[in-house]
């Protein structure tokens, strides 16, 4: 009985020790917008760039860029999240991601910072009187600057599998499979 005791107390304090760990952040703008992603899913930031058109996409596919001999596919990020385009300025960045084998670029209005979330301020994303939950954000959280939605890139970037379609179009001939 005492052993048990033990496992489930130790087992409470696992988990109590999770949520107040942070987690490092990569906070950007999107329409005056704060959200907030993974820094474990950022890979580098560059400004924006020429970027070469990919024909027959959805128009938030924006194309490639060539990034030191690497083709990136470019979302932009902004109409993703279904916000009005907005034309292309000197605070317009590049958030190169990884997610599982997929480079993808994200491009936003403004890269702010890089912060700690601990799990234990993360809010549950509203329901809104949906049965679904809105997959692209996975909570809110309280900055100092205001609150910011949590993004879930592996929702943004597989939805309709656009990705799959990005990373073939961006592969030379020999190495499509």
């Amino acid at each position: 009985m005492n052993n048990t005791s033990n496992l489930i107390s130790s087992q409470e304090e696992e988990k109590l020790v999770k949520s107040n760990q942070a987690e490092k952040y990569l906070t950007l703008y999107i329409d005056g917008q704060i959200f907030a992603i993974p820094s474990g899913q950022v890979v580098e930031i560059v400004r924006i760039q020429n970027i070469t058109l990919m024909p027959k996409l959805p128009p938030y596919v924006k194309g490639v860029i060539n990034l030191r001999g690497k083709i990136v596919p470019l979302i932009d990020l902004r109409l993703k999240l279904s916000k009005p385009a907005l034309e292309y300025n000197d605070q317009t960045s590049i958030v190169v991601t990884q997610v599982d084998d997929a480079v993808i670029g994200l491009i936003v209005d403004s890269v702010d910072d890089v912060t700690d979330i601990s799990a234990a301020d993360v809010n549950e994303t509203p329901s809104l009187g949906r049965e679904k939950n809105n997959d692209f954000v996975t909570g809110i959280v309280t900055l100092a600057k205001g609150p910011a939605l949590l993004l879930n890139l592996n929702k943004i970037l597989t939805e309709n599998e656009d990705y799959q379609q990005l990373e073939r179009k961006s592969q030379p001939e020999e190495d499509k499979g």
